[in-house]
């Protein structure tokens, strides 16, 4: 297990929290809301960081990495319903998770 990479999983696990916990004004976007896209990414990063953090002597402990990074997904998306101003959306988590498959394709393409 990689410390450094852990403490940077760990760190960035808390700004995700942070930052959505920052109560905002409602958005009325019924429809599709283009700032879910900003998941992908965020998340794709975390699952890397993790990845890092649980390679070991050449195995990728590729499940615990998914795993993790969706239960962070789900607990951030539960964790915006006690804030005032914002709310829980499925389809976050459901960007979160192509960020997450994204970067699980391309490390098990790599190995």
């Amino acid at each position: 297990m990689s410390l450094p990479f852990g403490l940077i999983s760990v760190i960035y696990i808390a700004l995700i929290f942070i930052l959505s916990g920052i109560s905002g004004e409602i958005e009325l976007i019924k429809r599709f809301n283009p700032l879910s896209l900003l998941h992908i990414p965020l998340y794709g990063l975390l699952t890397f960081f993790l990845i890092c953090t649980f390679w070991q002597k050449g195995k990728k402990l590729l499940i615990l990495a998914i795993f993790i990074a969706l239960l962070v997904a789900i607990f951030d998306e539960l964790n915006q319903i006690h804030i005032p101003g914002r709310m829980a959306s499925g389809w976050d988590v459901v960007m979160d998770a192509v960020g997450i498959g994204m970067v699980m394709l391309c490390v098990r393409r790599r190995a």
